[in-house]
């Protein structure tokens, strides 16, 4: 049995479970529960999460995007941090300067203004260089900051993740006032297309990189950035361009 059937017949025992509880209250758990139940082991993550695939969890007709990894910045060291002091809002009803957050989307074909903090945003990519650079713009879309980057070879190694995707479709229910996931349908996509296709993608615009940064509230890391998911996303009806097989299940 390959992977790919061993992954199936995984699924069909899920499926057939019917509606389960959420392991977890807030937005991850949709993922979590479907991953406990398929068995998958928490690892260091640089691996696709089982048989080879790596599982994309969402409620239905919840969100237009996917994301794809999450990574840091290659440089500077502290990236996230420097990227939420400097370019970053203070959060509702905080007046400590330090708690600061940035949620935004950059395109490589456009510039995008993020209203809350008066800065523009894009990315460049520089094949020259190999790199992805996060380029920030000032009140007349001058250029005030091109120093923080990613790699062509980071963003390598983290595609290798995504080699085969499985998209995972949940019904919810609130059943006494406890979540509860159905998962109902599954697409499994195989044979990436590689690193200048996903390079290309970025520059169309069809894949962003979204900037989601607040800040640790308690504890030692107090006023420190807290990385809630910053990653490579595309749109959920452009997964299969990715990709040059898929099938349903």
């Amino acid at each position: 049995m390959n992977n790919m059937d061993k992954f199936i017949q995984k699924f069909n025992e899920v499926r057939n479970m019917g509606f389960v509880n959420s392991n977890r209250s807030n937005n991850t758990g949709v993922g979590k529960t479907f991953e406990d139940l398929m068995g998958v082991v928490e690892n260091n993550r640089t691996d696709p999460d089982l048989f080879g695939f790596e599982i994309k969890t969402q409620r239905s007709l919840s969100g237009s995007h996917v994301t794809l990894f999450t990574k840091s910045p290659t440089f500077p060291k502290g990236a996230n941090n420097i990227i939420k002091q400097k370019y970053g809002y203070t959060e509702d009803g905080c007046s400590d300067q330090n708690i600061k957050k940035i949620h935004t989307s950059l395109f490589a074909h456009r510039i995008t203004r993020n209203e809350n903090s008066g800065y523009s945003f894009k990315l460049d990519v520089d094949r020259k260089e190999e790199k992805i650079y996060i380029v920030v713009y000032g009140n007349c879309n001058d250029i005030i900051d091109r120093s923080i980057y990613y790699s062509f070879c980071v963003i390598e190694k983290s595609l290798f993740k995504i080699d085969n995707l499985a998209y995972i479709f949940a019904e919810k229910e609130i059943n006494n006032g406890v979540e509860r996931f159905h998962f109902v349908r599954a697409i499994l996509y195989s044979g990436f297309k590689g690193f200048e296709f996903f390079i290309n993608e970025i520059e169309k615009g069809n894949i962003m990189y979204d900037i989601r940064i607040g800040s640790y509230k308690s504890g030692s890391k107090f006023g420190k950035a807290h990385d809630h998911g910053s990653g490579f996303r595309i749109r959920k009806d452009l997964i299969s361009s990715l990709y040059k097989e898929s099938c349903e299940i």
